[in-house]
């Protein structure tokens, strides 16, 4: 088979990439690359130039395409506009010119926060999706439009993590950076919120078992790691991997906002949108759990990583490449 993959330099697809150029499937993998490479250099790929709104180019690269993987995706944005335009709008444009080119297969990454949080019981694919950031808002477009816009002979699986951790990510990095250096940022009591959280590897394995789906229609799936987590588990884990002992900090959801807000508004006068701000506040203080179950069953998805294997093997690599 010939691949396409959107945002294959970025933390997720660049390991889907990785599995699909070692992959007996896969013949050709061809990935959209807006500038830099990053995590593709010097890897055997066909380089598309260009992005999602580049309509002639991406038209012309799926000629010969029999899967597409849609993982590109904007994750922090001022205004529901420009969401919309990159996680609606971009997938809109993809998705039609698939149906064009005769393609009956793709994979599209969305989030748990399409689907919102789960208040004392992990969210499954039958409940209603209630987001309460613009970037969950904009996931949700982004599943509607896809189910208005499919034929029906066309095969979509739409997959839905959680938290995804691993070597190259760079926001909860910055957790595990700061636990090093002895601080323990908790939101809560630190056994509530709970949280899930998938090891990358595990995502890209359920995104490989997702593209051998071939019943026609719009399927939806949340993926899980190994038990639903919470931040004093992460962080004994954390303590344990590093040898170092930390201080908890534990903040009060009422201050998690109270300094989101402030540290958006200093960056409001550089003219910067900071990862940390007013929408991931929203989302930081709430619990966001879910149910693999129908992707267990449909998918025959099984984690392969333990919540300790799977931050042992992200720890050391930060440190193998000089992270920490």
């Amino acid at each position: 088979m010939n691949a396409f993959v959107t945002g294959g330099t970025g933390f997720i697809g660049s390991h889907l990439v990785d599995s699909l150029l070692d992959h007996p499937d896969y013949r050709k993998v061809k990935c959209l690359v807006r500038s830099r490479e990053k995590w593709l250099e010097n890897k055997s790929y066909e380089k598309i130039k260009g992005d999602l709104h580049s309509i002639k180019k991406i038209d012309l690269a799926l000629d010969d395409v029999d899967v597409i993987f849609h993982i590109a995706a904007i994750v922090k944005a001022p205004t529901q506009a420009e969401f919309d335009y990159a996680n609606v709008e971009a997938t809109e444009n993809l998705l039609r010119l698939a149906i064009k080119k005769g393609i009956k297969k793709m994979v599209i990454l969305s989030s748990l926060a399409a689907a919102g949080p789960s208040n004392g019981s992990p969210k499954t694919e039958d409940d209603p999706m209630e987001p309460v950031s613009m970037y969950g808002e904009s996931k949700k477009k982004m599943e509607e439009m896809i189910r208005e816009v499919a034929p029906a002979d066309m095969s979509i699986t739409i997959l839905r993590p959680p938290a995804v951790y691993g070597p190259r990510e760079d926001q909860i990095f910055t957790l595990f950076k700061m636990m090093k250096y002895g601080v323990a940022p908790i939101v809560g009591d630190g056994y509530h919120p709970e949280l899930s959280i998938v090891y990358v590897k595990d995502v890209i394995q359920a995104i490989l078992k997702a593209a051998k789906q071939k019943e026609p229609g719009v399927h939806s799936y949340f993926i899980d790691g190994d038990r639903i987590a919470n931040w004093n588990i992460i962080r004994n884990i954390v303590t344990t991997v590093l040898g170092k002992k930390n201080i908890p900090i534990k903040l009060n959801p009422n201050w998690v906002k109270k300094i989101s807000g402030a540290i958006e508004t200093s960056a409001s006068f550089f003219g910067l949108y900071p990862v940390i701000n007013r929408e991931k506040a929203k989302e930081m203080i709430l619990e966001w759990t879910c149910s693999d179950h129908k992707a267990r069953k449909e998918l025959h998805y099984k984690p392969e990583y333990t919540l300790e294997e799977g931050i042992s093997r992200t720890l050391r690599w930060y440190k193998q490449n000089g992270w920490l």
